[in-house]
């Protein structure tokens, strides 16, 4: 791709007002998950539950709580790839894949954040 290319693709998204609300809400999505995730961190000098599995010995695993960061690179990683998976297909003339490729990123992100969520509170006393 060369910068015209990259011109025009920036000018087509530009041009579809609700394509960019959408990719405007699949950011804010993945801005709200890690606000979500990132003010539930807490540091702690025990390790702390990262991971729940119904298969294996121990049912629920610990690491360090530095681990939890990797909950926020994975909202972040999610939202990135939505956004780009959109506008590769929009350039595609796929507008209508690049929607639900849009609405599905926003529903990843819903329950990411409801299993960090349950993950984090694993071992929190009230």
């Amino acid at each position: 791709m060369d910068t015209e290319d990259i011109k025009l693709s920036i000018k087509r998204v530009f041009t579809d007002r609700p394509f960019l609300w959408m990719i405007a809400g699949v950011a804010l999505a993945g801005i709200i998950y890690m606000m979500l995730v990132g003010f539930t961190i807490r540091s702690s000098d025990v390790t702390v539950y990262t991971r729940y599995t119904a298969f294996g010995e121990a049912h629920f695993y610990k690491n360090h709580w530095a681990y939890l960061f990797s909950f926020l690179a994975f909202g972040l990683v999610v939202a990135a790839t939505h956004i780009a998976l959109m506008i590769k297909f929009h350039n595609l003339d796929r507008r209508q894949t690049a929607l639900f490729v849009g609405w599905a990123g926003v529903v990843v992100l819903i329950i990411s954040a409801a299993y960090a969520l349950a993950v984090m509170n694993l071992g929190r006393i009230s």
